[in-house]
C-alpha cells in the first residue's frame, strides 16, 4: 500500500475555508490566486483526504 501524502498548507488553508463554506472565488481571493488554482487544489484535497466533493463524508 502507498504511503498517503500530507496536504500541504496551502491545502490546509484552502480546507479551512471550505469548511467556513466559503465559494470557490471566495477561496480564491482570501488566497490571492485564480478559480482555476483553487479548484485543482482542491481536487487535490478531495484525491488526499479520498472524497468526491466538498459535501461527501467518510464512512
Amino acid at each position: 500500500m502507498r504511503a498517503q501524502t500530507p496536504l500541504t498548507a496551502r491545502q490546509i488553508r484552502a480546507l479551512r475555508l471550505i469548511n467556513l463554506g466559503l465559494s470557490n472565488q471566495q477561496i480564491a481571493e482570501k488566497l490571492s490566486i485564480t478559480v482555476g488554482t483553487t479548484k485543482w487544489h482542491l481536487h487535490e484535497i478531495f484525491n488526499k483526504l479520498k472524497v468526491h466533493n466538498r459535501a461527501h463524508k467518510r464512512h
